[in-house]
């Protein structure tokens, strides 16, 4: 009995997953040759694997050595798996090639309109904020400055920086907005896929309510309900691109943040932070004087509901820097002695107090912000993405950039992905995603949890 309870189940499962997986692939050959492909990310190994193990413990025999046909039926595993491996490296180079013979246009979405050059500065922002806090995360204040005098290098792999969550999903959502060009229900389907696919991928680190969303997504809830009562700062960190590229449509800016935050986070606080971050990003790219706090406090107040607790974070930051208090000062009145937490309310007033001084000053203003202490590969990944829309790419310090040797995302990758992004906004329609290898990811996630667990054991050592 429990043997054949092992194969119903199993066999049913992997039928719902072959199912869906054919279903994508039926659909990728129907679209390809359409105005508006569609991507595919198939469900990996799962069907396959669960079909093998239904059909191996099936308790008639014969039928027992038939346990491979699911590993072939499957899109997701085994030849198909290599299949589109193959057909990613093929659209990599097709990509390259391109690139090369239209160097003079490719490379230049970053300074041919100001909507690129925002989104690239943005990204790159993120990105750079987030490998240069990532050392320093969890340290307080006092540590962080006895382990890290200077925060002119990245301190995690010997002066090279590497990225974490933060930037990994505002690449994903770049890439969702690029398949998408706006559309609400086609951009909360191709997250949630990505999301799928990023958690497969072992990450090193996955935010609680992040993780618990994820699982819930694979367990087939919605985009919509997936999301979990948490008022983490998750939404947060990937909220700059989007107020950047939909800041000027603020009631599609308002829709795809909602879809955006709510899929892994269903709280108020969490998506209001995000929509202020966003709103936030946008403003930076698109005025030519920096904002006043008063100002802010004005366009949010029209943004927010009138007793948000993020609207009244906000006033509490202007009202700070009125009275000239230092950013250590106001973090420890909000609750957060040793560090900005992850929550959103103390993360983002944080982040607000900071930007709010340094609008033109990328270095010193992520500086500030890690020397904070707490989350900081998160609250800098984000000031970064404020700040980095305003400056662009030419007012992130070279080194840094040059030193983030990160694979498969790297900054020339995260800049093509900007570029791509700005064109479908120019041009209002879905484009194809820019390309990376499948495979990729996991390998380079398994030598990035060897180098944070190395570094973990040397944070146990002095200085204390």
């Amino acid at each position: 009995m429990a043997a054949w309870s092992v194969t119903l189940i199993a066999g049913l499962l992997s039928a719902l997953v072959i199912g869906a997986n054919l279903r994508g692939v039926f659909r990728l050959f129907q679209t390809a040759r359409g105005p508006e492909p569609q991507s595919f990310t198939p469900i990996p190994l799962a069907g396959g694997l669960l079909g093998a193990v239904a059909i191996s413990n099936c308790p008639v025999e014969a039928a027992q050595a038939w346990y491979v046909v699911p590993l072939f039926l499957d899109p997701g595993t085994c030849l198909y798996v290599l299949a589109l491996l193959f057909a990613s490296t093929v659209g990599s180079l097709t990509d390259w090639v391109s690139r090369r013979s239209q160097l003079a246009q490719t490379r230049d979405a970053s300074t041919s309109s100001p909507l690129g050059r925002a989104l690239a500065g943005s990204m790159l922002g993120t990105a750079v904020g987030d490998a240069l806090g990532l050392a320093c995360e969890g340290l307080s204040p006092q540590r962080q400055l006895k382990m890290f005098p200077s925060l002119d290098r990245y301190g995690l792999l010997f002066g090279t920086g590497m990225i974490s969550d933060d930037t990994e999903h505002t690449v994903m959502l770049a890439q969702a907005l690029i398949e998408s060009g706006g559309d609400e229900a086609h951009f909360a389907r191709d997250f949630a896929w990505r999301l799928k696919g990023w958690l497969l991928a072992l990450p090193a680190g996955v935010g609680m309510a992040t993780g618990r969303a994820i699982i819930k997504l694979w367990l087939f809830f919605p985009p919509t309900w997936s999301g979990v009562r948490s008022a983490g700062n998750g939404p947060a960190m990937r909220a700059a691109v989007l107020g950047v590229a939909f800041g000027d449509d603020p009631v599609k800016l308002e829709s795809l943040n909602r879809l955006a935050a709510r899929i892994t986070h269903r709280d108020d606080r969490a998506e209001h932070g995000a929509l202020t971050v966003a709103i936030a990003a946008h403003l930076a790219a698109t005025s030519q004087a920096p904002v006043s706090a008063k100002q802010f406090v004005q366009t949010m107040s029209q943004r927010l509901p009138p007793q948000s607790a993020t609207l009244a974070s906000i006033v509490a930051v202007a009202q700070s820097l009125e009275q000239s208090e230092s950013a250590p000062a106001f973090v420890a009145r909000l609750g957060s002695k040793n560090g900005v937490s992850g929550y959103m309310l103390h993360t983002l007033p944080a982040v607000l107090h900071v930007w709010l001084r340094h609008q033109d000053d990328y270095q010193g203003g992520i500086t500030e912000m890690i020397r904070l202490g707490g989350d900081s590969d998160s609250t800098a990944a984000i000031l970064g993405g404020i700040i980095g829309a305003r400056v662009g790419r030419g007012g992130i310090p070279a080194q840094l950039l040059k030193n983030l040797r990160d694979w498969p995302r790297s900054t020339s990758f995260i800049e093509r992905v900007a570029q791509r992004l700005a064109h479908t906004r120019l041009a209002n329609t879905r484009m194809r995603e820019v390309r990376s290898f499948l495979l990729a990811t996991p390998v380079r996630n398994l030598f990035f949890l060897a180098v944070v667990l190395a570094h973990g054991f040397r944070r146990l050592l002095p200085p204390y």
